[in-house]
């Protein structure tokens, strides 16, 4: 589908939706809108929708039987007396070419011509019924898409993202990660991870920064954050403290204060308030209207348990979370909410315990029923 380190402070790089890129507030906004992949049955598939392509996608790269594939193509009809069951047949194959391919790290086939089938107007139609084509299923035919282009890049990144979230670890083991591309290795880090087997994840990750970072359906600050996250989970904080540094002073792909922000948080989140206020002051300066930089003074001055200057930064974060889209500004909202809260009745972050129960007056009437 998460987070940096759980302290006492919250969740500090905590991801809203952990199954993946899709929102992040640490690094905000989504790297990867997802292409939605319900796809009704009984009734052809229309190849012209976007949802409709990824599944076909994802089912050509999972179903080895191709009559299998193009009958689901034709609604999940018997193709043995369909008329376009040869058109059906001409789709499946070729999805089969453009489909992510598990041994090719999740690329597809080199491209193949396949030609694709001829009905004349005046041929005899392909039912069986005697008629010429133009006087039976012509009409029919118009709902077919006669021709199948290549995915749009969101469309195949969305089927990779499916497929890999829809695989079991043990077949995940068998991607060469040197042909995987950087989106497949995060959406396989993020399934890793997922399944608790964090050595495999900070590879696939480790992998994927370690390449251009070009893929444009990426945010790759996210998935900095998210490898920072893990190398403290597996205690090797001091490795991450380096990694983010080498980050902030050999910045690819991120801005600077993206960077400090970041190690805003770890050092929060790593009990070290000097460090961490240099961070957050330098993440300020870089963008002082993202809401989430405020959030990390407030949180830093909590820990401090200076309430009123705490109080001050939260409620200046709060002013400056209408820029979130609305998923993001709820998430920002209900992290606030407690923040201010405990805030306000100087209460510490890691205060879980809730007020005592008023004891019962025992001198009080009792309630009838």
């Amino acid at each position: 589908m998460a987070g940096i380190v759980t302290i006492s402070c919250g969740q500090l790089w905590r991801n809203a939706n952990p199954s993946s890129n899709i929102i992040c507030f640490v690094t905000m906004p989504s790297s990867l809108e997802r292409i939605p992949t319900t796809v009704s049955a009984q009734q052809a598939k229309d190849l012209n929708n976007p949802a409709v392509y990824v599944e076909a996608l994802v089912r050509a790269a999972m179903e080895p039987d191709l009559e299998k594939l193009a009958a689901w193509l034709a609604g999940d009809q018997p193709l043995a007396d369909h008329p376009f069951a040869m058109w059906y047949r001409h789709f499946a194959e070729k999805l089969r070419d453009m489909a992510p391919r598990i041994e090719n790290g999740f690329q597809s086939k080199p491209p193949r011509s396949i030609p694709a089938p001829q009905i004349g107007r005046n041929d005899l139609c392909p039912c069986g019924s005697g008629k010429k084509f133009k006087q039976c299923h012509i009409d029919q035919a118009e709902q077919v898409a006669w021709k199948l282009g290549p995915p749009t890049p969101a469309i195949r990144a969305s089927a990779v993202a499916t497929l890999i979230h829809n695989m079991p670890p043990q077949e995940l083991e068998k991607v060469p990660l040197n042909k995987a591309s950087e989106l497949a290795l995060t959406e396989m880090a993020a399934v890793w991870h997922q399944h608790e087997r964090l050595d495999n994840a900070l590879v696939a990750l480790k992998t994927a920064l370690d390449g251009p970072r070009d893929d444009p359906h990426l945010l790759f600050d996210y998935w900095i954050a998210r490898y920072a996250e893990w190398l403290v989970e597996a205690d090797r904080a001091k490795e991450a403290e380096e990694f983010l540094l080498d980050e902030y002073d050999d910045r690819h792909a991120i801005e600077p204060w993206q960077a400090a922000q970041k190690l805003a948080a770890f050092y929060i989140d790593q009990g070290d308030p000097d460090n961490g206020e240099t961070w957050v002051d330098t993440a300020i300066e870089g963008a002082p209207d993202n809401p989430f930089n405020h959030y990390l003074k407030g949180l830093l001055h909590h820990t401090l348990d200076q309430y009123e200057q705490a109080t001050a930064s939260y409620e200046k974060a709060q002013s400056l979370s209408h820029h979130f889209r609305e998923q993001e500004q709820q998430y920002m909202e209900q992290l606030l909410a407690d923040a201010l809260d405990r805030a306000r009745n100087q209460r510490s972050l890691d205060d879980d315990e809730e007020e005592p129960a008023a004891e019962a007056d025992e001198t009080a009437p009792p309630v009838s029923n």
